[in-house]
C-alpha cells in the first residue's frame, strides 16, 4: 500500500525541532511536534533521502540534521 509522499508541514516541524536539540528518537520527535509517529517516520525517510537528516546507530537509532553531531572517535 502506498503512503504518499509526507506532508511538506510536518517535514518542516521536524527540521526546525531537530535544530534545537542534538539528536532525538522518532517517537520523541512525534509528541514533541504533536504528530502520529508514522508521519513522522514517512517524513524523516524523505528527509534523510534529501539528505537534510542522517540516522545515528548508537545502540539505538536517533535522527540529526545532517552533520550537526561528530562521528565517535
Amino acid at each position: 500500500m502506498d503512503k504518499g509522499p509526507a506532508d511538506p508541514q510536518i517535514k518542516q516541524k521536524i527540521l526546525d525541532y531537530l535544530d534545537t536539540i542534538e539528536k532525538a528518537k522518532s517517537k520523541e520527535i512525534a509528541k514533541a511536534i504533536g504528530e502520529q509517529k508514522s508521519a513522522v517516520d514517512l517524513a524523516v525517510k524523505e528527509l534523510a533521502f534529501e539528505d537534510k537528516v542522517e540516522y545515528l546507530y548508537i545502540t539505538t537509532t536517533f535522527i540529526a540534521l545532517k552533520g550537526k553531531v561528530a562521528p565517535p572517535e
